[in-house]
């Protein structure tokens, strides 16, 4: 089985922000197969850092600017009624204003699997690979792709 890993910096926006990251996926394949002859396989992403995922949704303006962001407040606020930071338990640890952020993440995932087939990822017509930023500043963040196959 051959191996091949890339890792690319994406600039994200703080409190949701989410970039479409289908295509980048597909060009790591791409240079899998070129480099190590890959075809057939899966590609891993993983997102770095504490507060940030990876999903796949419809990458449509509904859910990308309000919908999910909405849905995860629901678990996590970030401020309440009156634009108060709400308080958790992890800022008095570490002083910071972001323990909302860190229980959105957990409730994505830091990385994401695609099955490869004939040197394609394999995503339904609707389904775009997204990198989520949920923390409460924009932050650069990496992704570390492994492409694994034959």
């Amino acid at each position: 089985m051959a191996v091949y890993s890339k890792i690319k910096e994406y600039q994200t926006k703080a409190h949701m922000g989410m970039i479409d990251v289908s295509q980048d996926f597909q060009d790591v394949v791409m240079e899998a197969s070129r480099e190590k002859g890959i075809q057939n396989g899966t590609i891993t992403g993983f997102t770095t850092g504490g507060v940030a995922g990876l999903t796949t949704l419809e990458f449509e303006p509904g859910i990308v600017k309000h919908d999910l962001k909405k849905a995860m407040d629901i678990f996590s606020p970030y401020e309440d009624e009156t634009g108060r930071v709400i308080h958790y338990k992890h800022h008095e640890t570490w002083h910071d204003d972001n323990g909302s952020s860190h229980i959105k993440a957990a409730l994505l995932s830091p990385f994401i699997t695609i099955p490869i087939i004939d040197g394609k990822i394999t995503l339904g017509p609707w389904q775009n690979l997204t990198l989520i930023e949920c923390d409460t500043r924009d932050r650069l963040r990496e992704i570390v792709f492994t492409v694994m196959g034959e």
